[in-house]
């Protein structure tokens, strides 16, 4: 029964080990990504507001709660 549990410990710690390995191996050979290069996006004041999104977000004030 000591000799079972004993060689159960050691299977534990080894696959722990391997475990650990294949993680350090797997993260070391990670490249480094460049950026995408920006795209240039116009300013939000120079936007043209479309008549149904102003009236999606704003809210409406004429109906009155019963």
């Amino acid at each position: 029964m000591n000799l079972m549990r004993k060689n159960f410990a050691l299977a534990m710690v080894a696959l722990l080990s391997l475990t650990m390995a294949l993680a350090a191996v797997s993260c070391g050979q990670k490249t480094v990504e460049e950026t995408p290069a920006t795209t240039t996006v116009p300013p939000a004041d120079n936007m043209m507001i479309d008549s149904t999104m102003m009236d999606s977000t704003m809210l409406d004030t004429t109906t009155t709660p019963h």
